[in-house]
């Protein structure tokens, strides 16, 4: 069977949910049931401290105050750093919370660490306490303001009427769209780690293991914003392998997100080539990472990939990489992040 044929079968058994959130917010059943497991967003940018890189990952759309209320102390919290071409060469960040709330930072010399491993530790601290370790690294975790920016009424409708074969691209202005995200808090695990540390490109992923009384299992990876809930229609079996997937072993990802933004840029009438489009899109997004050129601004829009700013319209850029030209959100930025260490804005949880 060629290849335009699978890839047309996939177009038209593509089925839309008329449930929406947004970027990997609400992202898994058991995250749904157990929001301190949610990965939520990742950022890699070049940090206030010079020399220094920025990675942040925020979990948890429902943070709570008390014991266990932010972070799971069942729970890892990966972050991870791959230097070549075979996402193996690198480094793995792993964060293991307690429940007297302190944080016990490991660190592994491989970027694909295995499930429930943690490799060395490298110092234990208090949560909502910046503190350095001893290579350097910088390191602050705690209860924050999301610093996502989503128009959910604008994607719901957006996928809404993709599903029935149309695209009206004044949808994003027309739903007079809000950012759900603008009074939301979340849980954030931010590190500054020297650039002498790191190779001079890094491909950075997150994921997090869980411990349900017996073993270790990955629940969630995530990486490029919204790459689930844009990418891989709505088919939760599909969902579940890219959440225990890593990137060496994610290339039977490519046909889905070819046929997704094939059959949205063929409605759009965005693409003469809509299928062949959808083919650089998949290349571009799989693997599932963010590559970063360590030291050089990061950015992320449809244009240009290097890392992802707290600043950056991720939604804007994954919807016209979906659809096939500009499109914007039309939802203002709250900027709720900083520009100093820890980035995000620290909230004191009730």
């Amino acid at each position: 069977m060629s290849k335009k044929i699978v890839l047309a079968a996939l177009i038209a058994a593509a089925i839309i949910s008329p449930q929406t959130y947004a970027s990997h917010h609400f992202e898994t059943a058991i995250a749904i049931k157990n929001p301190s497991l949610n990965q939520l967003d990742n950022f890699v940018f070049p940090a206030r401290t010079p020399g220094y890189t920025a990675l942040v990952m925020t979990v948890n759309n429902s943070p709570k105050a008390g014991e266990a209320g932010v972070f799971n102390p069942d729970a890892l919290y990966n972050i991870h750093i791959a230097e070549s071409s075979d996402y193996k060469q690198g480094k793995t960040f792993t964060f293991k919370f307690d429940r007297s709330g302190k944080v016990t930072v490991f660190q592994e010399t491989t970027a694909d660490s295995q499930v429930g491993e943690t490799g060395s530790a490298l110092g234990q601290v208090a949560t909502n306490t910046a503190a350095t370790l001893s290579n350097g690294i910088k390191i602050w975790t705690g209860a924050a303001q999301d610093p996502f920016v989503g128009n959910s009424p604008g994607l719901h409708r957006f996928r809404t009427e993709l599903a029935k074969g149309k695209y009206d691209p004044a949808v994003w202005k027309s739903v007079q769209g809000k950012n759900i995200f603008a009074a939301r808090n979340c849980g954030a695990i931010v590190m500054e780690v020297p650039n002498k540390l790191l190779a001079e490109t890094i491909q950075v992923y997150m994921t997090t293991d869980f411990n349900n009384g017996e073993s270790w299992k990955q629940v969630q990876y995530s990486a490029n914003p919204l790459f689930s809930h844009t990418m891989l229609f709505e088919n939760d079996a599909l969902k579940r392998e890219h959440d225990e997937s890593r990137p060496q072993n994610s290339d039977d990802m490519k046909p889905f997100v070819s046929a997704r933004t094939a059959r949205a840029s063929a409605l759009a009438h965005s693409q003469k080539d809509p299928i062949a489009y959808g083919d650089k899109v998949a290349n571009l997004l799989v693997p599932d990472v963010l590559t970063y050129r360590v030291g050089e601004k990061a950015i992320f829009s449809a244009d240009q990939r290097n890392g992802r700013s707290m600043d950056d319209d991720a939604m804007s850029a994954m919807l016209s990489l979906l659809i096939g030209q500009p499109t914007d959100q039309a939802v203002a930025n709250p900027k709720r992040y900083s520009q100093d260490f820890p980035y995000v804005v620290p909230v004191t949880l009730k």
